[in-house]
């Protein structure tokens, strides 16, 4: 408050309160002193009142600041990756089964084959037990080709899943970037995870260990309470 304005305020006050004091007439003196008082911790209780939501204000608002710089620096960005890496995963190993599929298919199909052709030569009276092998072979290089046609139909299922997790990578970066103009619009610094921040992802939390931050609104509203606000 400016002198000016103090001197204004009071002048009146003052000058009231001196003459009681010069007449003697206590009990006006003792009501302007109250009156003071009571003026005075009005005021006190405004100034305080205000400045206690100023503080609500700014915990809440630091508590929102806080978590999208984390989500914007920290969580988003490891999501992305993790869902990178289970993607090139799935590619990988379906590209692998397709190839193993395409280099044991002509193994299976050339030796039902062979079998076929050899057993097709022998005679029957001496050659029965050799006949019976080769039957066997051949019936197993046949399961073997079904089954590796079954494994490539199977595989249909990596296309299927990827063009989902491909849409959930695509939504995860589009909130990405909303979180990144949203931090730039309210001011918020974006730091990359420390290593030891990315340590800490890899676990589980640990129960009683205080990040030293508002954890919610009712933290905020609990200490507006204790001011007796």
């Amino acid at each position: 408050m400016q002198t000016s304005e103090f001197i204004s305020r009071h002048r009146g006050v003052m000058a009231r309160l001196n003459h009681a004091f010069a007449t003697a007439d206590e009990a006006t003196f003792e009501q302007l002193i109250t009156d003071i008082y009571t003026q005075s911790g009005h005021t006190l209780r405004t100034d305080l009142a205000r400045l206690s939501q100023a503080l609500a204000d700014a915990l809440a608002k630091f508590q929102l600041d806080s978590r999208i710089a984390a989500l914007a620096a920290k969580d988003i960005p490891n999501a992305r990756l993790r869902l990178d890496h289970v993607l090139k995963m799935t590619e990988d190993a379906a590209h692998r089964t397709l190839d193993l599929i395409e280099q044991t298919a002509p193994v299976a199909e050339s030796t039902a084959n062979d079998a076929r052709t050899l057993a097709s030569t022998l005679d029957d009276r001496s050659h029965n037990d050799i006949r019976r092998f080769l039957g066997e072979v051949q019936g197993s290089a046949d399961r073997v080709r079904a089954n590796l046609t079954e494994v490539m139909l199977a595989q249909g299922f990596q296309d299927l899943t990827g063009q989902i997790l491909n849409g959930i990578r695509t939504l995860i970066g589009e909130v990405e970037s909303v979180l990144d103009e949203l931090a730039k619009i309210s001011g918020v610094e974006i730091r990359p995870p420390t290593r030891a921040d990315a340590g800490m992802l890899h676990g589980p939390a640990v129960p009683g260990v205080s990040t030293g931050t508002v954890s919610d609104q009712s933290d905020v509203d609990d200490l507006i309470a204790g001011l007796g606000i």
